[in-house]
């Protein structure tokens, strides 16, 4: 349980950084041409990668958050009783 309020944490001041521009630019450019790259997609013009990254971070958040309420789901319905 702390350690997804701990991923939370993160990702919120990870995305705050990001969007009050205190994580330098060509970082976050970096980042997410990596991720692209690796992943085999365009990546995205230079005015546009700071409100990708944020769409990469809420995204993240909502699959991690899925995968574990599926697993607690499922976990609760196997229970015997």
């Amino acid at each position: 349980m702390i350690g997804i309020a701990l991923l939370h944490a993160f990702i919120l001041l990870l995305g705050i950084g990001i969007a009050s521009r205190v994580v330098a630019t060509r970082l976050v450019s970096g980042m997410i041409g990596y991720l692209h790259k690796t992943i085999g997609i365009t990546t995205p013009a230079p005015e546009q990668v700071r409100m990708v990254a944020l769409i990469w971070l809420g995204s993240v958040v909502v699959i991690v958050d899925g995968c574990l309420f599926l697993l607690l789901f499922i976990a609760r319905l196997s229970r015997p009783g």
